[in-house]
């Protein structure tokens, strides 16, 4: 898949509101965390031995999360820029990425700013949050699926990685689990998923593949048994796809059992991926609603410690 096919799938329109809208999720997001990412050098991964044992075993699942990316992008992208989001989403889009890019998914990671251009240079906060947190969950995948660590050198590099990740409190999620509520009980919720209930959908699958991978990885310890896990979750998570939209309630309840584990497994780690994946909704409902001007609640509420509400 080349560049040139990926940008024909947007146009760049701006809307008004939704400008608007997004100018004030960067200003509640800069004022509830003070000093900001804008103007920070950028991090890359920890340098750790176990760095890149994920792409090299399992490179079919890995190839899996760039295809993911392009679908978290174009999906803001989308809302942003085009008034006819939700036909866009449910019928070009969507065909697009269910049958030729997660079929063919790229083997390199794609630019966001490519795109979404518009949704990287409007919300450049919200970006490297969610950029931030990828990598925590990347990294935590390489260090399981490195062969031949003991439990102890695996916990050890576990934590040395979560560290590393918390040491950017300007971009790391909090640490306490939040409940359901955030992505269903706001004034603003659901408006995505009964707009776009097949992206909806979609949008579960990729969140139900990356909290299954913590499961397999984590519970598995020779390669024949990470192996066989990763095949595992892989080939469930194409038969979702062919089912998609009507697997989506089933989605759903999956992955907060999911989450459930991955929170008791790895405490930061699993709390940090739980939040995103409920903050990637509520983002949607949020870009949805045009006239909608709380734009900056959830990443607000992520950021607060003192929010607590534990769904597990």
């Amino acid at each position: 898949m080349n560049m040139s096919s990926i940008g024909a799938v947007h146009e760049r329109h701006v809307r008004g509101a939704r400008g608007i809208a997004c100018a004030l999720l960067i200003s509640l997001v800069g004022c509830a965390r003070g000093t900001v990412a804008r103007g920070a050098f950028e991090q890359t991964y920890l340098v750790a031995e176990h760095n890149w044992a994920f792409r090299s075993h399992f490179p079919q699942a890995d190839r899996l999360l760039y295809a993911f990316d392009y679908g978290h992008a174009i999906l803001y992208q989308t809302l942003l820029t085009r008034p006819d989001a939700a036909a866009r989403l449910e019928g070009p889009e969507f065909t697009f990425i269910t049958q030729r890019l997660l079929r063919h998914p790229p083997t390199v990671p794609l630019d966001e700013a490519t795109v979404g251009p518009e949704y990287v240079q409007l919300i450049p906060e919200v970006v490297q949050m969610f950029g931030w947190a990828h990598m925590l969950h990347r990294q935590l995948y390489d260090v399981w699926a490195a062969w031949g660590l003991t439990d102890m050198q695996r916990d050890s590099a576990a934590a040395r990685v979560i560290a590393y990740y918390r040491s950017r409190r300007d971009l790391a999620f909090s640490a306490r689990p939040k409940s359901m509520a955030l992505m269903e009980g706001q004034p603003y919720s659901l408006a995505f998923r009964r707009q776009d209930p097949k992206f909806n959908g979609l949008l579960w699958s990729y969140h139900w593949f990356q909290l299954a991978l913590y499961d397999a990885l984590i519970t598995g310890r020779t390669e024949h048994q990470l192996q066989a896990g990763v095949d595992s979750v892989t080939a469930r998570f194409f038969a979702m796809l062919d089912d998609a939209p009507a697997c989506a309630l089933q989605l759903a309840v999956s992955w907060q059992g999911q989450a459930a584990i991955a929170a008791a497994e790895v405490p930061t780690g699993g709390v940090a991926h739980a939040t995103l994946d409920l903050i990637d909704p509520a983002q949607g409902d949020q870009l949805t609603l045009s006239e909608d001007t709380g734009s900056g609640a959830p990443a607000v509420a992520i950021h607060d410690d003192d929010i607590v509400d534990n769904p597990y």
